[in-house]
């Protein structure tokens, strides 16, 4: 649809009216997206110590959108999506500002830190009612903006991890804690996964076949250099849910694409099954699993490490259990957790210093926010799941779908094991995703059941 012929929409009489004005040039909030997918860790620090491009660009997109949606002459709904991700993700969204607003008292600089990432809840508001203006070339113009920041990330990943050159004497950004080119191998892997899944999708779409095929070697290349199990277990998320999701548009073609997609599958697999044992990664991921193989120093250091996270797991579960105010409601932003449970002498150490997350984020999050925000964010996740699961075959048809599919659900397994949702490059794209995701109603793959229509109100 051409962005210089006015869409129409419907009124409830049925009658069709021109929209008063066009839908935004791309979807609000990609532009901060993009500089998370492009540079991930180092790409957060980007500006100077305090003044973020992340937050401008996030402040930017949302005044710009709630002035467009608020102007006399606004863009009309398409109905591509619905404008809302949910009530529940509104709930959720309210109770965080509420709760951050009550430990407002604690404010300084750590509670800016801590309270930040959970502010990030509020781009899905922002990504779906966007999303829901959006015209067939506001979706291709965002995911060309995407597009150009995951090949920007595959192309230093691959050069940084996979050909060894050394970053480190890199000039920073002022104030930035690493310099620019900085691998993090969890997050980078995660994203990595992300563009795998839509190279592979690409392929057995037949679409610049030739260039996917090189993008997904040079996808191989940059992941061999990164030693990291959470990242690896993202990578394979990832890739599944895109196989599921191609495989749902390729069910109904009579093409040979089906069986090509079954070989695509049974090649990974193997392929794991036969690489993955002979690499570091592998062997502490068998030894996570099974310690009494660990026989390497690898295998056996993943021991190690997963039996201290758990240690630190646990102190900070019984530290929020031991008043009824922290279990209900949390810490709240401010107080140093870690430090206060004595789990600081487990995570701390020669590689990790000022340590204020357990490294899981799910730990984390009932320590800052108590059982109600645990519940609720655990709500917001299966009713996520639910729209992916109801909506598996619109995903696979629409590239900005997948994406944000694909994208969510890879970074979950490395928010479980590392810093990475407490942190603006995995908040940011991950609750635009969300947002997105939620938007898109129940589906039709469960029917009419009361279920599904409970759900689809959510």
């Amino acid at each position: 649809m051409s962005l210089a012929n006015p869409p129409v929409r419907s009124n409830r009489r049925g009658s069709f009216d021109l929209a008063p004005v066009r839908a935004p040039y791309i979807v609000a909030c990609t532009l901060a997206v993009a500089l998370m997918l492009a540079g991930t860790k180092w790409g957060s620090y980007a500006g100077a110590s305090g003044l973020y491009l992340t937050d401008v660009l996030l402040a930017c997109g949302t005044v710009h959108h709630i002035l467009t949606t608020t102007a006399s002459q606004q863009p009309a709904l398409r109905g591509f999506t619905r404008p809302t991700p949910g009530a529940l993700y509104w709930f959720l969204f309210g109770y965080v500002v509420l709760r951050l607003v009550v430990s407002v008292g604690n404010f300084g600089a750590e509670w800016v830190r801590d309270a930040a990432p959970y502010v990030y809840i509020g781009i899905g508001i922002v990504g779906a009612s966007s999303l829901a203006r959006s015209t067939e070339a506001t979706r291709a113009l965002t995911m060309k903006v995407v597009w150009g920041a995951l090949i920007f990330h595959l192309t230093w990943t691959a050069v940084a991890a996979g050909l060894g050159v050394d970053t480190s004497g890199f000039p920073r950004f002022p104030g930035a804690e690493v310099p620019i080119g900085t691998v993090r191998p969890d997050i980078d892997c995660a994203v990595i996964g992300v563009t795998t899944a839509l190279l592979i999708r690409n392929v057995l779409f037949r679409r610049m076949v030739k260039s996917s095929l090189f993008g997904l070697a040079v996808c191989v290349l940059a992941v061999s250099g990164l030693d990291t199990r959470g990242g690896y277990l993202a990578i394979a998320a990832s890739v599944i849910l895109g196989l599921a999701a191609t495989y749902a548009v390729l069910r109904e073609s009579k093409t040979m694409m089906r069986p090509a997609l079954g070989m695509v599958a049974g090649a990974l697999v193997l392929g794991a099954v036969i690489f993955l044992p002979s690499t570091v990664v592998g062997q502490r991921l068998i030894a996570t699993v099974d310690s009494s193989s660990a026989s390497s120093v690898e295998a056996k250091s993943a021991v190690g490490t997963a039996a201290a996270r758990n240690e630190a797991w646990n102190k900070v579960l019984y530290w929020t259990a031991e008043t009824s105010t922290r279990q209900t409601i949390g810490a709240g932003p401010g107080p140093n957790f870690i430090v206060e449970s004595g789990s600081a002498a487990v995570l701390q150490g020669t590689q990790y210093a000022n340590v204020r997350s357990p490294h899981n984020w799910f730990v984390g999050l009932y320590a800052r926010f108590g059982i109600v925000g645990f519940v609720l964010v655990t709500a917001v996740l299966l009713a996520t799941a639910f729209r992916i699961a109801t909506n598996i075959r619109r995903i696979g048809n629409n590239e900005l779908l997948f994406t944000c599919a694909v994208l969510a659900v890879s970074i979950l397994p490395i928010a479980a094991v590392g810093v990475v949702l407490e942190s603006p490059f995995g908040a940011v794209p991950f609750w635009w995703s969300v947002g997105i995701l939620l938007s898109m109603g129940a589906g039709t793959a469960v029917g009419t059941g009361k279920l599904a229509k409970v759900i689809s109100r959510a």
